[in-house]
């Protein structure tokens, strides 16, 4: 099975993350912050966490269909997808504090 492809525009609409950063080149920053969220994805997210950004991100699915998936609600699905989305928000910020925005 391949791996899905990351990329920051996938969560970039909550992470907040700036179009263009301070020092070094766009594209090595880039690639920086993108393993950083890689390794926040697999070492700092339930793994109810995880299942939820695979579905709902990667493969597509509604909030519904990804509840129907793993056997919870759209809403509970809903609440993983956002303490996610917090949880690699704070990982980034702490590894890269230029994306703090202050």
């Amino acid at each position: 099975m391949r791996r899905p492809v990351l990329s920051l525009k996938l969560l970039g609409d909550r992470l907040q993350l700036p179009d263009r950063v301070p020092g070094g080149s766009d594209e090595a920053r880039h690639r920086a912050v993108l393993r950083v969220l890689r390794r926040a994805m697999e070492g700092e997210l339930t793994q109810r966490q995880r299942q939820c950004l695979e579905l709902y991100y990667f493969q597509g699915l509604t909030q519904e269909e990804t509840g129907r998936r793993l056997g919870v609600t759209a809403a509970t699905v809903s609440r993983h997808i956002k303490r996610a989305r917090e949880r690699l928000q704070q990982v980034l910020v702490y590894s890269f504090p230029y994306l703090s925005g202050s």
